[in-house]
């Protein structure tokens, strides 16, 4: 099994940096909290979590931190009011280790359900008492002065290279008005020796959970995605990875959400990566999966990569409603090429308040141009819009750092779309499209803020960006953008 799961240039080194950690409080909330998903401090604006876990701590190369831009009345998150968070922050447990790994997973949502949502940090490689590699997962408070503080919990298996929190959701699976976790992780031996555990809410500041249940996972390497599928009020799991005994072959599973827990259900369309929403407002989440050509595979079938979508029924994924599209489907921007890793990651949003969701899709190897300046692997982003029928082609974009009111230029290996996250940061009613490049600046990275609109998707006019400097973080690589959850 590969240590590191983010993708890494030979020729990148993390040794012997600093990274500056820091906190700017936000304003003190001074109505009730929000309740939403995602606003850490209860001010009715979502946050946007940023996952850097190569940074360097403390002088611990690939320690890993996490930033939080918080949300603002301009409708962007504001990289002035930050939280940077570590194991070396007051209150967070442990402390930072080479090679932690603390923010390969991240995700949003109100464990405790005092109205402040929380965030949730995997740190697959962090030793557990005699375990190398063991993983943990640990929960920062959310609270009107922003997130601080942080509990532990409990990995149910520390193994030595058990990686808990490989993959990371949360969501009510039960239906029980409690939010829970879903954790991958890697078990005892076996012919698939990967698990899932659901870690049943409630969660408390003292490190109290409900009940643990742990599942076989049919996959390697199993990454998380939660949504409602079937319009009932139970979240389901779509858990995305590698064919047992495969190194090329991705797959996805779907498991449904019940009051005694998940039931597996169908395998869908091939895929590492998944986003749920509902894209022709029929109340039940279509499931689109990405399936991105990997670094050294050979050219064969969809070259370049392919998204599909699985729509939503009321008993689950629909068995015959299904569509796959690549580069060369008829109205989809641009051309399929090997390399171009289209759907490398998705996101689904309702980004122009019309009731139907919008399917974003990333090709961070995407080539522009053309020879004799042709730029290599600048990247890319499509945006398929939504309708009653279901996904569509027409009027959809292909955004780049060269596309109008996009910050910044395209240039060679930025990895332009390498994350993406739909979320609605400007508490308009509409989500909001927020990118990363994986390589910017130099492999700094950098993130996106591109607000939804009526019509025309984004916003050309309020669209901002911003790296690690504009955190007043290092600029050396830190994998910064590898997650993204608000």
């Amino acid at each position: 099994m590969r240590l590191r799961t983010i993708p890494l240039a030979a020729s990148l080194t993390t040794t012997g940096l600093v990274t500056a950690l820091l906190t700017v409080l936000p304003g003190t909330a001074t109505a009730a909290p929000s309740g939403l998903s995602g606003d850490f401090n209860g001010d009715g604006h979502r946050d946007l979590a940023i996952s850097a876990p190569a940074a360097t701590v403390g002088g611990k190369s690939w320690a890993g931190h996490v930033a939080v831009a918080y949300g603002s009345d301009s409708g962007s998150p504001d990289p002035a009011r930050r939280t940077v968070i570590s194991q070396n922050s007051p209150g967070v447990p442990g402390e930072a280790e080479t090679d932690d790994e603390f923010g390969h997973r991240i995700a949003a949502a109100d464990l405790n359900r005092d109205g402040y949502s929380d965030l949730v940090v995997t740190s697959s490689r962090e030793k557990v008492g005699s375990h190398p590699d063991a993983g943990t997962v640990v929960i920062v408070w959310g609270s009107a002065g922003g997130l601080s503080g942080g509990t532990t919990v409990d990995n149910p298996q520390p193994l030595h290279g058990s990686y808990f929190g490989l993959g990371l959701a949360t969501g009510d699976f039960t239906g029980d008005g409690k939010p829970d976790l879903a954790v991958s992780a890697q078990g005892d031996t076996g012919t698939n020796p990967f698990k899932i555990r659901l870690i049943r809410g409630p969660f408390t500041k003292s490190g109290s959970t409900g009940t643990i249940t742990s599942y076989a996972a049919p996959l390697e390497g199993p990454t998380l995605t939660a949504g409602r599928v079937n319009g009932d009020a139970k979240a389901d799991l779509v858990v995305t990875g590698r064919k047992t005994n495969s190194d090329h072959l991705g797959a996805a599973v779907y498991y449904k959400g019940t009051s005694a827990g998940l039931t597996k259900g169908a395998s869908l369309r091939a895929g590492t990566t998944a986003a749920i929403g509902d894209l022709d407002g029929d109340g039940y989440g279509d499931i689109a999966v990405g399936n991105p050509d990997e670094p050294g595979d050979e050219p064969s079938g969809s070259k370049g990569g392919e998204v599909s979508v699985i729509y939503g029924t009321s008993s689950g994924p629909s068995s015959t409603r299904r569509t796959t599209l690549t580069q060369s489907s008829a109205g989809v921007p641009g051309a399929s090429e090997y390399g171009d890793n289209f759907g490398a990651s998705v996101a689904v949003g309702d980004l122009d308040g019309d009731g139907h969701a919008e399917l974003t899709a990333g090709a961070p190897g995407e080539s522009l141009g053309a020879e004799p300046d042709l730029i290599l692997g600048a990247g890319a982003v499509t945006v398929l819009r939504g309708s009653a029928s279901g996904l569509t082609t027409t009027g959809a974009l292909n955004l780049t750092q060269d596309s109008p009111g996009v910050p910044g230029s395209a240039e060679s290996i930025d990895g332009f779309g390498a994350t993406l996250l739909s979320s609605d940061i400007g508490a308009d009613g509409r989500q909001d499209l927020t990118a990363t490049a994986s390589q910017e600046n130099d492999d700094a990275g950098a993130v996106w803020h591109l607000p939804g609109t009526a019509g025309s998707l984004y916003s050309t006019t309020t669209s901002t960006s911003f790296g690690p400097s504009g955190l007043g973080l290092s600029t050396a690589y830190s994998a910064f953008g590898s997650d993204l959850a608000g």
